[in-house]
């Protein structure tokens, strides 16, 4: 039987012991496991991040989203509404002058077939 990863489920951690890494690239952090997400703004060689919504609105309301980012990702865990994960990727896009995800609203009616 396989070994299957588990999420942390401990107190947040702090990147403190991470922020003298020049070489750290890459940086995966679940929903709710980060002490304070503004310490991302001390990883300075960073070129993917993927975080949940509420880490990326951390740092979209700082104005502190890394600019050396070249990806970005959206841990979404559960069911959650899409169109708030929609907003912040947009708001993440047009960081980079990058066009927004087209949303397009079909309303009708289901009626049942006989």
């Amino acid at each position: 039987m396989a070994k299957q990863c588990c999420v942390w489920d401990g107190d947040p951690l702090s990147l403190a012991p991470v922020t003298g890494l020049p070489r750290l690239r890459t940086l995966t952090a679940y929903p709710g496991t980060l002490a304070d997400p503004l310490e991302i703004t001390k990883l300075t060689g960073l070129e993917f991040l993927k975080l949940g919504p509420q880490e990326w609105r951390v740092l979209l309301d700082a104005g502190a989203v890394p600019r050396s980012l070249s990806a970005a990702a959206i841990e979404v865990h559960g069911n959650q509404h899409p169109l708030p994960i929609v907003a912040i990727a947009n708001e993440l896009l047009a960081l980079w002058n990058r066009p927004p995800i087209t949303q397009t609203i079909l309303e009708g009616h289901l009626g049942l077939m006989a």
